[in-house]
């Protein structure tokens, strides 16, 4: 049905470009996601979002156990027919029931133990979500293989302003956490909608092909299922000890602190398997690639992050309201979390692409080994910050492991990877110092113009030193040198 991958010219610039186009994608799309976040913010109480955030737990975790990576077993085949679609779409189907069931079966202890009944039908209705985002058309996949993602951005921006409008609407005439819920649902039933008009496919019930899927599956479901564990395991702790406004709280920072991750490295993934895949017969090249594309995602998230927490101040009471302000220290250290997720997120798709999924497993289970302990320990003793400053402690240890796995797959050294964001490093450090530098009515001033100004002499600033180091260091093959051949094309223009 679709023709065999093969290594030819041009394919690390299509992936650079669809690269490009899906961090554009996911910018538009979490600006649509923000703009919801500050409705629904300003609508409702941090006890709606800790209602909202216990429900979504359970949902996340049996999502993420039950998660199986159809369409990357897919674009790793050389050749995809009809019978792999249809056996795609018979798992995606068996998985939905299997989901839609364990939820219904567990949302009634799950409300005894976290004595609230008003989760039972809230967990019914969410589990919408995941059920929808199991079914969309499998054929989709043809334009992954092509590292073409322009039909990705239309369903996700479609989706999105439809989410958008559910949940404002809702939230404005109803004041009610249910404006959450029906937004979230909204948005995974509108992309299948619109995957099935992109991609046409009649469905047909087969598992003919069930082994083309099996092993990469089987390592892949396991290690998701330790992963689903580990993700939720602060707010599983938290729901169980805290009241919902804190619980809502820290959800509240924990979804801001996500976005640079979400905007600017989580659309890089998809192409950058296909992009791996091109080049698994070479150890060398597979090495070299990975290390350019660890500091490209670091150039763009480190400074958002760092940003981020830096600006919390001033951005809670300005986006948020005045009853988000216990948000502020949370943000603070969590906005830094992301960052050493950030530094080794391209083992995933480098695994997969040289048929290493094992690696996954022992991944997932050298987290929950060291990650339950520290959470357990720390909420125990401090509530809701231990979660926070716990979340940071682990993301930093799971990163040195990482490397170690990043090792073993491509012969990068730990200490290499460590030491090579050198200059990212710097040029934080001087945007941090000059941030500090503002005078008080900008710096520390709750207004519009304040985050405005702070976020501009920042990025200004890390932006000069980071070419400036560039220079003085000859130049090197990187970001710089694409974006700047990049303006020059234009100027050509």
């Amino acid at each position: 049905m679709t023709q065999a991958t093969t290594d030819k010219p041009g394919v690390g610039g299509r992936t650079a470009g669809s690269v490009a186009l899906l961090m554009a994608s996911r910018l538009m799309a979490r600006g649509i996601d923000f703009v919801t976040l500050i409705v629904l913010a300003r609508t409702l109480s941090p006890q709606d979002f800790g209602l909202i955030s216990v429900a979504m737990t359970l949902i996340f975790v049996v999502e993420a156990v039950s998660e199986l990576p159809i369409v990357q077993s897919l674009v790793r085949l050389d050749r995809v027919g009809r019978s792999h679609l249809d056996t795609a779409f018979t798992i995606g189907l068996m998985r939905g029931g299997i989901l839609a069931s364990v939820l219904a079966l567990a949302a009634w202890p799950f409300a005894i133990v976290y004595h609230d009944m008003r989760l039972i039908p809230l967990i019914l209705f969410l589990a919408l979500s995941p059920v929808t985002r199991g079914l969309q058309s499998p054929a989709m996949v043809q334009f992954a293989r092509r590292i073409d993602f322009r039909r990705d951005l239309v369903i996700e921006l479609v989706s999105k302003l439809c989410g958008f409008t559910v949940a404002t609407v809702l939230a404005v005439t109803t004041h009610s956490y249910w404006a959450i819920a029906a937004g979230t649902v909204a948005t995974p039933v509108m992309s299948m909608v619109q995957s099935y008009l992109f991609a046409p496919f009649r469905p047909r019930i087969s598992l003919k092909r069930w082994r083309n899927f099996a092993g990469f599956l089987g390592w892949a479901s396991l290690a998701q299922a330790l992963a689903a564990l580990s993700w939720q395991s602060d707010k599983l702790i938290l729901g169980r000890f805290i009241g919902k406004a804190d619980l809502g709280r820290f959800s509240m920072a924990a979804d801001l602190s996500s976005v640079p991750e979400q905007v600017l490295v989580v659309p890089a993934m998809r192409p950058l398997m296909a992009g791996f895949v091109t080049m698994r017969a070479s150890r060398e090249r597979v090495a070299n690639a990975y290390q350019r594309i660890v500091l490209t995602l670091l150039s763009f998230a480190v400074p958002g992050m760092v940003g981020l927490s830096l600006v919390a101040e001033q951005l809670v009471p300005v986006v948020l309201g005045e009853k988000w302000v216990a948000a502020i220290p949370m943000l603070r250290l969590l906005a830094l979390a992301p960052i050493f997720v950030v530094w080794v997120s391209p083992l995933d798709p480098m695994a997969m692409a040289m048929d290493r999924t094992s690696i996954f497993l022992r991944q997932r289970l050298i987290e929950i080994v060291i990650k339950i302990p520290i959470l357990v320990t720390l909420i125990w003793h401090f509530g809701v910050m231990g979660a926070v400053v716990g979340r940071v402690v682990t993301n930093m240890i799971m990163m040195v492991v990482t490397m170690g796995f990043v090792r073993q797959l491509c012969g990068l050294g730990i200490l290499r990877q460590i030491v090579a964001p050198w200059r990212i490093a710097l040029s934080v450090a001087a945007m941090a110092g000059v941030i500090g530098l503002l005078p008080d009515e900008i710096r520390h001033a709750p207004s519009l113009f304040g985050v405005i100004a702070t976020v501009a002499v920042g990025g200004l600033t890390y932006a000069a030193v980071l070419f400036a180091s560039w220079r003085l260091v000859g130049r090197p093959e990187g970001m710089e040198t694409m974006l700047l051949g990049r303006v020059m094309a234009l100027i050509r223009r």
